[in-house]
C-alpha cells in the first residue's frame, strides 16, 4: 500500500486506503446490453452528464432528452417528446450517481445499448457508457444536443447496428489498461486524442470478429472516428474510481463532471454528495463565427478521464494536445501530476501515467487540475464548437475537504 507519494509528502491515512483500492482495480470491456440490463434503468428516466442540475436542464441536454424520448417509444415524434418534457413525465438524473459516464448533451435511457465495463478484481462496481457517436462539430452526434431526425437515425445507427456488431468481441473480456498504458507512449491523451487507442480497439474487434469486420460499415465506421475509444476509457475510469469510493474520511476524487451550467465532484469519503459551483466555460479556439460567449459551461463526464489522472493531466504525453491548446495553458501544467495525483498507478507501466487526484492536495497547494472538455453551442443549433481547458474553482475542493474533516 502506497504510504508517500505527491512529491514525497505523507499520504493522509484514509487516502492511502482508497488509493490502493483504485489501484487494484482492473477495468475489463465484459459485454454490449441495455442499460436497463445493466444496471437497471426503468421508467420514463434520462441519465445526464455532471451533478444534478437545479432546476431544468439546459437546452443541449433538453434537445437529447427529446431525441431519446422518441427513440424509447414515449413520445411520436420531436413535438410531442417536448410536450412530454416540459410536463414533468420525464425524470432527469446525475449519470454518474448510477455508475455511469455520459459525454457532454448525451442522456442515457433504458433502451439504449451500452458499454459495459467491470472491475476483474471484484472492487469496482459495473460502469456503463453510451456508445459513441463520432463525427466532428456538425455531426448528429447526442453529445453535441442538436434535436433532428438525423440525431435519431444516428442513435438507432448506434443501437440497431453497431451494438450487435461488436458486442461478440468482448465474449472474452478485454482488460482496458494495457490499452491506453500503449496508446499514451504513442502520442494520445485518453480524453482528446484517442487515435492510438482506437487503432489498438479495432485491431480487437478484426481479430475477434473476423476480416470481413474491418470492411463492413460498422467497421468502418468505428475505425473512421477515433473519439470512438473515449466512452470505452470513460466508463473504464468510472469503473475504476468506484472502486475507491466510501472510504471515510478520504479526498481522493471519484466523480467529477459539469452538466453545461454547473460543475462539481465526490469523493471517497462521502459518498454521492456533490460539491458544486457555477461551471464556467472552457477555454480554447472556437471554430468561427463563434466565440466562447456562445458556449455552454463546461460540460460532460469525460471530466472522469482527469479524474483518473490522464486527459490533461497527462498532456505531457500528446505533443497534439499541446499543439491544439497553444495559448491557454503555460509550462506549469506539466508539473501538475506530481503535485495532484498519488502515485504512478501499477496498472500503467509502460508509460508510468499518474493517478488518483487528490482534493487534499489541490487545497494545500492552491492549484487545480486542467481539464480538457468539447465546447457545445448553447442555443442546440450548431454543435459543437471545438475543445478547450477548465480549470474546476478551488471552492468545491475545498468545500469537500471541509466536509471530510
Amino acid at each position: 500500500m502506497p504510504t508517500t507519494d505527491l512529491d514525497g509528502a505523507e499520504l493522509h491515512p484514509a487516502d492511502q486506503e482508497a488509493l490502493a483500492r483504485f489501484f487494484a482495480a482492473r477495468s475489463a470491456w465484459t459485454g454490449i446490453a441495455t442499460a436497463r440490463e445493466a444496471i437497471g434503468l426503468d421508467g420514463k428516466a434520462l441519465l445526464h452528464s455532471g451533478p444534478p442540475y437545479d432546476g431544468a436542464p439546459i437546452t443541449p441536454t433538453l434537445n437529447s432528452a427529446s431525441v431519446a424520448c422518441v427513440f424509447e417509444g414515449w413520445a411520436a415524434n420531436l413535438d410531442e417528446a417536448d410536450e412530454l418534457i416540459a410536463s414533468g413525465g420525464v425524470t432527469f438524473e446525475p449519470a454518474q450517481d448510477r455508475n455511469v459516464a455520459t459525454p457532454l448533451a448525451a442522456v442515457v435511457s433504458p433502451s439504449q445499448q451500452v458499454i459495459v465495463i467491470e472491475d476483474r478484481a471484484g472492487m469496482g462496481k459495473r460502469a456503463i457508457a453510451p456508445l459513441n457517436g463520432g463525427g466532428t462539430g456538425g455531426a448528429p452526434a447526442a453529445r453535441y444536443g442538436r434535436k433532428s431526425s438525423e440525431a435519431l437515425d444516428l442513435l438507432r445507427f448506434l443501437n440497431d447496428e453497431v451494438a450487435p456488431a461488436i458486442a461478440g468481441a468482448a465474449a472474452d473480456p478485454v482488460d482496458w489498461y494495457p490499452i491506453v498504458d500503449e496508446a499514451l507512449t504513442k502520442g494520445d491523451d485518453a480524453h482528446l486524442r484517442h487515435l492510438e487507442a482506437n487503432n489498438a480497439l479495432n485491431a480487437i474487434l478484426a481479430a475477434r470478429l473476423g476480416t470481413g469486420y474491418a470492411g463492413s460499415k460498422v467497421g468502418e465506421f468505428t475505425a473512421a472516428w477515433p473519439i470512438f475509444h473515449l466512452n470505452f476509457w470513460m466508463a473504464a475510469a468510472r469503473c475504476a474510481l468506484s472502486a475507491a469510493a466510501g472510504v471515510a474520511g478520504s479526498g481522493l476524487v471519484t466523480a467529477l463532471g459539469g452538466n453545461g451550467a454547473t460543475a462539481g465532484l465526490q469523493v471517497s469519503g462521502l459518498p454521492g454528495r456533490w460539491f458544486t459551483a457555477e461551471a464556467d466555460v472552457p477555454q480554447g479556439n472556437v471554430r468561427a463565427p463563434y466565440t466562447l460567449n456562445s458556449c455552454t459551461g463546461a460540460y460532460g463526464d469525460s471530466a472522469l478521464a482527469e479524474g483518473f489522472g490522464l486527459g490533461a493531466m497527462a498532456l505531457s504525453y500528446c505533443p497534439d494536445m499541446q499543439a491544439l491548446h497553444t495559448g491557454f495553458f503555460d509550462e506549469s501544467v506539466y508539473a501538475l501530476p506530481g503535485k495532484l495525483l498519488m502515485g504512478a498507478h501499477p496498472g500503467f507501466p509502460q508509460s508510468g501515467a499518474r493517478a488518483g487526484l487528490s482534493a487534499r492536495a489541490v487545497v494545500e497547494s492552491g492549484e487545480a487540475p486542467v481539464v480538457e472538455l468539447g465546447l457545445v453551442e448553447k442555443t442546440g443549433q450548431d454543435g459543437g464548437l471545438g475543445a478547450g481547458l477548465y480549470r474546476p474553482p478551488l471552492a468545491i475542493f475545498k468545500e469537500a475537504c471541509d466536509a471530510l474533516d
